[in-house]
């Protein structure tokens, strides 16, 4: 029972710091890649097919290629929870050293590839942070997608509000840090930028390898 309390404690914490991040990424993207989201797949759909239908398909393959990314991301991260769920604890840092790694290549090669392969790429590690890094406490949460947790903070607010339900209360207070949390990266990540466009993956690989590193730590 201890070390089911202690898995979900540090996937709490891991997808609180997913959050974060992800925030951080898109602020970097739509920024720095005409208006392309990593993670909210939504405003990629939205934008791809504006641009698909106004007779400009060129335009629309930087948003194209973030979904396919976001699809594939979801789908190989689908597959490593599938062959890591006996690991335990261990498991959890597998998926952050795949993240690191991951983000140290986008890092080195971001200035010598362009706006399509930037999108594939980190759609692709969106879909996979999504798929993997997904609840706060007993919450299920989408840590780049803040449409459906609104939804769901607003239906849990009526039920706690209406129907005196403390179980939809304690979902309303997750999902709010949730969004608060993105928020904050996105925040963090625009004045980030203001030092210069390569900083925003060099940091998100400097974070994820500090949390790599206290998992080694904190289970020494």
């Amino acid at each position: 029972m201890k070390q089911d309390i202690d898995q979900n404690r540090l996937l709490t914490i891991l997808t609180i710091f997913s959050t974060f991040l992800m925030g951080f990424i898109d602020a970097f993207t739509f920024i720095t890649q005409e208006g392309l989201f990593a993670s909210a797949q939504t405003g990629n759909v939205v934008m791809m097919a504006a641009k698909l239908f106004a007779g400009n398909p060129l335009d629309a393959l930087i948003n194209v290629s973030s979904f396919v990314g976001f699809s594939v991301g979801a789908f190989l991260a689908q597959g490593v929870i599938e062959r890591l769920k006996e690991y335990g604890w261990k498991k959890y840092r597998i998926y952050l050293f795949i993240q690191m790694i991951f983000l140290l290549v986008i890092a080195i090669i971001q200035q010598h590839i362009g706006s399509v392969i930037i999108g594939f790429m980190l759609g692709l590690l969106a879909g996979y942070e999504l798929t993997v890094f997904r609840k706060i406490k007993s919450t299920n949460i989408n840590n780049g997608i803040m449409t459906g947790n609104t939804k769901n903070l607003m239906n849990n607010l009526y039920l706690a509000i209406f129907n005196k339900d403390k179980a939809a209360l304690h979902t309303f207070s997750t999902l709010l840090l949730g969004i608060g949390i993105f928020i904050l990266g996105v925040g963090t990540g625009t004045i980030v930028l203001f030092f210069g466009e390569q900083l925003n993956l060099w940091l998100a690989f400097i974070l994820t390898g500090i949390f790599y590193v206290w998992l080694w730590i904190k289970r020494a």
